[in-house]
This record gives structure tokens, sequence and C-alpha cells, in this order.
């Protein structure tokens, strides 16, 4: 598995579904602030009315539909169904993800901590999602709501730093020396690997 981040204000999303399954991937979507989500559901639950309001197609959708879509969700779907529509999805290039079938999954959802511009995500590749949760619980008892305020106070910093002309050596000096006197963490062990020091 290769990990990223998208940017979902900007991609199409396309969900498609008609049980509560897809109720809370909607609920995902919306709290990675997703703002082009197009909902299918040829019966849609109350529920999930309310909770797409104009967004909602009352229709499955169609291969127009799906070439639309940068990203596509499907949940609580049949298998056949979710099988014809992930094989209509991966031959337009699409990426798909078919709530808990995972040989269907060209990408899977993960487990996230969220302190304000802080996203820590963990996954076990679909294998379990019920342990990524636990994880994810242990963690956020660690990185509590500070944390915003802690990434908002180093991202102020780094900026004013690079608009003095720091170079990308000096950026990381400067921000391990802060996190030092700051104290905000606490290194049990030393990594200094070129991805590690790549990634300040």
């Amino acid at each position: 598995m290769f990990p990223i981040a998208l940017d979902l204000t900007t991609i199409p999303v396309l969900l498609a579904g008609h049980s509560e399954l897809t109720v809370k991937r909607l609920a995902y979507l919306d709290e990675a602030k997703a703002a082009r989500v197009a909902v299918f559901s040829d019966k849609p639950s109350d529920e999930l009315r309310v909770a797409a309001g104009t967004r909602l197609v009352e229709r499955m959708p169609n291969e127009a539909d799906l070439s639309a879509a940068t990203v596509i969700m499907l949940a609580g779907l049949e298998r056949p169904v979710a099988e014809a529509y992930a094989t209509q999805a991966r031959a337009a290039g699409k990426l798909i993800n078919v709530e808990d079938v995972n040989d269907l999954c060209d990408f899977y959802f993960t487990a996230n901590v969220r302190r304000g511009d802080l996203i820590i995500a963990v996954s076990t590749s679909g294998a379990s999602p019920t342990l990524a949760r636990k994880v994810r619980d242990y963690i956020g008892n660690r990185f509590g709501p500070e944390w915003e305020h802690y990434v908002s106070e180093m991202a102020g910093l780094r900026k004013g730093w690079k608009a003095q002309g720091f170079g990308f050596q000096q950026l990381i000096d400067n921000s391990e020396a802060f996190l030092a006197a700051k104290g905000w963490l606490v290194c049990k062990c030393r990594i200094q690997s070129d991805d590690t020091r790549k990634s300040a």
C-alpha cells in the first residue's frame, strides 16, 4: 500500500448505496470537507435523504456519472452489483472503494486522529478496521486538542522563516530546535533516515 492524502475540496467524488453504511461513508466525507460529492441511491432511507440533502440523486449511477467522478465509493450494495460498478470504474481509470469487499478496492479508508491540520492516519489495509480504530484511539489519547494550536504555531513560524529566505535544511534545523525546546514530543529513539528528514 502507498498512503496518500487527497484534497477532497477539489476532487469530484461519487458515493452510491442505500444502507446505513452509505450514511456513514457520507459522514466520513463531510468530516474530510469533501466539497464535490454526488450521492446516488435508488431507495434512500430518510436518514440518507437528510444527510445528503441536495447532493442526493434518486437513482443508481450510470456510465456518464462514473466518468465524471475521480473517486468512487460504494456501500451496502450486493456483490454482483458492486463488482459490475468496480469493473466499469477501473476501465475508466477511476479509484474505487467498495465497503468491506477488499478485492474490489483500489484504496482503503484510514482511521484518523484529527487535530486541526494534523491528521494521523492508521490503516491495516482493510485487514481489520476494528484494530485500526483501536490504534487510532490509543494515539488520540496521546495527541490531545492542544495539538491543533501546536500545528498552527509551527506553521506560522515556518512561514516566517521562509519569508526570511531560510533554505530547506535551515527550516528543518529550526523546526527540530523549536520542537526540542517546547518538549511537545518525547522521543525514546532517534531515527535519521533520509526519508524522515525530508518530510520535515
